[in-house]
């Protein structure tokens, strides 16, 4: 249990700092970036503990596990996010970062925390 609160105390500490540097860039739409951020990290959290657990348990099965996180992911972007971003007609620069950074930031850490169980 130590060792998922190591990689989960990180992400939250990454998710915070590029909150705010996400915020003071660009500051419209804020009610979805902090719930793009809100949703990535839960999301990223939820990965992490199924990454974990298909580590000792189902080896055989990581990829598709990871597979399955990313999908997942990718899935509320397209049924919660963007349909709001295109009201308007077209998904702006701003408006894909509100989703992808954060989205990022979780692939990099999972993919760390990947890297290093399996050196």
């Amino acid at each position: 249990m130590l060792r998922k609160t190591l990689y989960i105390i990180p992400l939250f500490v990454l998710m915070i700092l590029a909150f705010f540097i996400h915020f003071n860039l660009l500051p419209i739409r804020t009610d979805f970036l902090i719930q793009s951020y809100a949703i990535n990290t839960l999301l990223a959290v939820i990965a992490l503990i199924l990454l974990s657990w298909g580590i000792y348990s189902k080896k055989e099965n990581l990829s598709s596990l990871y597979l399955l996180t990313v999908a997942l992911k990718l899935s509320v972007y397209f049924l919660f996010f963007a349909p709001h971003f295109k009201i308007d007609g077209i998904i702006t620069r701003p408006e894909f970062f509100i989703f992808f950074v954060p989205y990022a930031i979780g692939l990099l850490v999972e993919i760390i925390v990947l890297a290093r169980r399996f050196r």
